[in-house]
């Protein structure tokens, strides 16, 4: 500020408007930049939670945690698109959850002590997340004296995976504790009292029996009733609540499907034909076929009758190197060489001991392997040692035995030295399980089997012939660029049969039915205008989509525009119930009957016997249940006005009302702890879900993702 004072003491005016002229574009750029208004948040804000605001770079970092979390649990390095996203999904709702119920924590004292929490690991009755994530998840147990060594362990050390995995398990655990707390002082406030197990009792065993006559409203003509617009205007406002919405879109997109040319067909024809010879004369069959063929090389050896019968006999008469082809089979043309023959057994008996490895133990394991082949071939009991170190609970009863299994029952390191090694061997083979000591204690007869080495090549589009659909699509969208445009075009063109439509589309939704991957598409939709064709054309799989955004639904309440013939149908409901009640109070008169009234209004009189509140619904008629509930707060035998259900108006007459009496002390018990029970399992869905519609929650994550 004392720089532009001196710069407008020595420039004057005319200086210090250039100045605020400048200071202002760098502000209109970033505002501009941000795409926001000049009170917005920033453009990095993920979220805003009950007035606290959620940067992205924060909202990022916990997804990061669970992400090393689950690398370090499953052993798994990269997820896809679709499992991060569970992640992200995750996190949200963690987030929304604790700023919520930060406030309710602080109101009622709740909270997670550092006894309490150790306790909730290493006590008689751990929590079910310690049990979930540190427990022994084949024996379903816990070592808990193991774990409070582990996690004493683990203050020596500054960082590693290990301790990154427990204070992740950790801070589940004391969420998850606070929120049991929370909710059990939910439950424990609701208590049912003996007046409410009496009413309850009451409508679950009361039944009531009348007869009545029913005026259907489908006995007056939709065309004799008419429905002004105010009054479709009046009935909305009233109603207005049963039509509130989510945020979403309505759009449909045009799609052109890029497929193989006859060029492209000719060019992979070629490339087998021209490649037959060079690969009949090489030596190393799986060499070539990795760095050739569009497949990678089969290593399995096939026993007779399990090649397609149009090779099976050619490949086990034939000698080593024999090629067939070129031949067409799924979409690719192929050649297959007899690449070697083998006689294997077709099923092998072994056991073994799994020993499993961490990073920090992984020498010591392998030494321990060689340390178990080395006594188990100078005869050492291998049942007792699998029963002392095997990790495999499963064959551990087995003293290790696997029993007998065939190639490809077990995972391929494992099934390959079975099957490739002679009966008595042991081996030590290293599986994404761990480490095997494996003892092959027996084999079937061996017999012949063949190797085959498959070259093919793929009929797939070239870049010409993606180019071309690209072209066409590119065209289509430059030249058809409004809605009307778009349509006649459609129409014209007969392209109806590649147009798809989706709706319903909320911000954050990854899928659209017939599309690859299609959040482009979905991130377009909710940034496009009403009617807008995209100029972008989007390339989903083999797919170039243009898209069209035909419906913008906001949260709030639908339309009454949208709603028209729903609105009119209702209006036209009540104005017959109007007029039909209008005709049923003219026929009524003192001391008349049902059977008088039926007969003025030509009507058949019904018995309705049994019905009970608990399934209000009428013979041959369906669910009505304002009629029923009205049945239970009438006299006996007396004529009941003119009363409006769901499919026309109704005269009833009650006949008996089947009271179950007084129920016995052990039976209000019984209903109280119904009603205990309904009111927990209520309040652990409703509680938080009222806490959430009390708050303000804008969402932006469907700006990032």
């Amino acid at each position: 500020m004392a720089i532009l004072e001196k710069l407008r003491v020595r420039a004057g005016l005319l200086l210090a408007i250039i100045i605020g002229l400048a200071l202002f574009a760098f502000v209109l750029s970033d505002f501009l930049d941000s795409g926001g208004t000049l009170f917005s948040s920033s453009k990095h804000e993920i979220a805003e939670i009950a007035g606290r605001s959620i940067p992205y770079n924060d909202f990022e970092e916990q997804v990061k945690k669970l992400e090393k979390f689950q690398q370090i649990r499953t052993g798994q390095m990269s997820f896809d698109e679709n499992i991060t996203d569970r992640f992200r999904n995750a996190i949200w709702e963690n987030m929304v959850q604790d700023i919520i119920l930060e406030k309710e924590f602080k109101k009622t004292g709740i909270d997670v002590s550092i006894d309490e929490l150790k306790e909730l690991f290493i006590g008689e009755n751990p929590h079910y997340l310690v049990m979930q994530y540190l427990g022994d998840p084949q024996t379903g147990t816990l070592n808990r004296q193991a774990l409070a060594q582990f996690i004493s362990s683990l203050q020596e050390v500054e960082e590693s995976d290990e301790k990154t995995y427990y204070q992740f398990v950790e801070n589940e655990v004391y969420r998850s504790r606070r929120f049991e707390k929370y909710l059990a002082l939910l439950r424990k406030s609701l208590v049912a009292t003996t007046l409410q197990a009496k009413r309850h009792f009451n409508e679950m065993n009361a039944s009531v029996d009348f007869e009545f006559i029913v005026k259907p409203f489908t006995s007056i003509s939709d065309s004799a009733i008419s429905v002004s617009k105010s009054e479709m205007e009046k009935y909305y406002t009233a109603h207005k609540n049963k039509y509130k919405q989510e945020e979403s879109r309505d759009l449909r997109y045009l799609f052109f499907e890029v497929i193989p040319s006859q060029e492209d067909y000719k060019e992979a024809e070629e490339y087998i034909v021209k490649s037959k010879e060079e690969f009949t004369r090489a030596e190393d069959t799986k060499q070539y076929v990795n760095l050739n063929s569009t497949a990678p090389f089969d290593d399995k050896f096939y026993s007779f009758g399990e090649l397609p019968d149009t090779m099976n006999d050619i490949m086990f008469k034939s000698e080593l190197g024999t090629v067939v082809g070129p031949y067409f089979e799924d979409n690719a043309y192929k050649l297959a060489k007899l690449a070697e023959i083998k006689y294997l057994p077709d099923s092998v008996r072994a056991r073994h001991i799994l020993l499993q490895a961490t990073q920090n133990n992984a020498a010591q394991i392998w030494k321990l392997a060689d340390s178990l082949k080395e006594i188990i071939s100078k005869g050492a009991d291998f049942a007792e040692l699998a029963q002392k170190y095997s990790a495999d609970k499963g064959s551990v009863s087995e003293g290790g035995d696997l029993k007998w299994f065939q190639a490809g029952d077990m995972v391929k390191p494992f099934s390959d030295s079975c099957f490739f090694a002679k009966k008595g061997d042991i081996k030590i083979v290293p599986t994404q399980y761990g480490l095997h000591v494996v003892q092959i204690t027996d084999q079937s007869k061996p017999v012949k089997k063949v190797q085959v080495g498959i070259l093919e090549r793929k009929v797939v589009p070239s870049n010409t012939t993606d180019q071309i659909y690209y072209s066409k699509a590119y065209e289509f969208a430059g030249i058809n660029n409004t809605y009307e445009k778009f349509n006649k075009a459609i129409e014209q063109q007969n392209l109806t049969i590649y147009v798809r439509q989706a709706k319903g589309i909320k911000p954050l939704d990854r899928e659209i039915p017939g599309l690859e991957s299609p959040r482009q598409l979905i991130k377009w939709a909710y940034k496009a205008d009403e009617k807008e064709i995209s100029s972008q054309v989007f390339k989903f799989g083999d797919k170039y989509v243009i898209g069209v955004l035909d419906k913008i639904h906001e949260e709030g309440y639908i339309p009454l525009s949208e709603l028209k013939e729903e609105i009119e149908h209702e209006v036209r409901k009540e104005k017959k119930a109007e007029k039909i009640t209008a005709e049923i109070n003219s026929k009524l008169s003192q001391g008349i009957t049902l059977e008088q009234l039926a007969d003025k209004l030509n009507l058949q009189v019904n018995t309705a016997p049994g019905i009970r509140l608990s399934y209000p619904s009428l013979p041959e008629i369906g669910s009505e249940p304002v009629i029923v509930a009205s049945a239970f707060q009438m006299e006996k035998n007396v004529v009941s006005k003119p009363l409006t259900g769901n499919s026309g108006v109704f005269v009833l007459v009650v006949t008996n009302l089947n009271t179950p009496g007084d129920a016995a002390p052990e039976m209000l018990d019984r209903e109280k702890m119904y009603i205990n029970r309904n009111y927990a399992a209520r309040v652990n869905y409703t509680a938080y879900e009222a806490l959430k519609k009390m708050v303000r929650i804008k969402d932006n994550r469907r700006e990032f993702y």
